[in-house]
């Protein structure tokens, strides 16, 4: 048994934003953090399969449910919400104890389904996208939960591209004013767009920023 008992690293908790992507979404930066000895766990909160997998509080159950079984297995964990998935990043880490929150252009303000559907690459066209109903839901989960920002007590960090064609950068700003944390800190990424967690442009930039924040270095 070593004599120097090093502690034991957070668990990340991703959760997705609203599109076909799904949790993949966040598959450069778990393969980064994977690759610094994190344990990153990543899920689907709905089934583009099922257009009828449209009930906005069975996905936020989904959520809370992968929450609650990683805070069992570990107390410290750091949330991570990208777009849609900051909103309910957001609402979780207001009603449960974690180490710090994480959001990466977070949907405050109703997304433009158009602006969406026009970041999806051309080979991504055959690929099943929300229903009309998934659409409503997303909605819901806005406008229902947008306000948990201002219950934030934990240490926060937002980053927000200058160039995101779906959420305004001065959506954030609103958001930043809300949040009640000491420990908080809102950062622009220059010419950053909305998809700058897999987009093969800003990656580097973002997870360096991530892992300061994981590391404890931000503040």
């Amino acid at each position: 048994m070593s004599l120097f008992n090093r502690r034991k690293k957070p668990i990340i908790v991703t959760i997705h934003g609203f599109g076909r992507n799904l949790s993949h979404e966040f598959d450069p930066l778990a393969r980064y953090l994977k690759a610094k000895k994190y344990e990153v766990i990543q899920f689907d909160m709905y089934d583009l399969n099922n257009p009828n997998d449209a009930n906005y509080k069975d996905w936020v159950q989904r959520c809370e449910a992968k929450l609650s079984l990683a805070i069992k297995e570990n107390p410290n964990v750091i949330l991570i919400g990208f777009s849609m998935g900051g909103v309910i990043a957001s609402y979780l880490a207001s009603i449960y104890k974690v180490q710090s929150l994480i959001l990466c252009a977070p949907a405050f303000e109703y997304l433009d389904i158009k602006k969406v559907t026009g970041l999806f690459k051309k080979s991504d066209k055959e690929k099943k996208g929300p229903s009309s109903k998934q659409y409503q839901a997303f909605t819901k989960i806005v406008s229902q939960y947008k306000e948990s920002i201002s219950q934030i007590e934990c240490p926060i960090l937002m980053l927000h591209g200058t160039s995101d064609e779906v959420i305004a950068p001065s959506s954030s700003t609103h958001a930043y004013k809300k949040i009640p944390a000491q420990k908080k800190r809102l950062i622009y990424i220059e010419g950053a767009k909305h998809r700058m967690l897999y987009d093969g442009r800003m990656e580097q930039t973002v997870f360096t920023i991530i892992e300061q924040m994981l590391e404890n270095k931000i503040f």
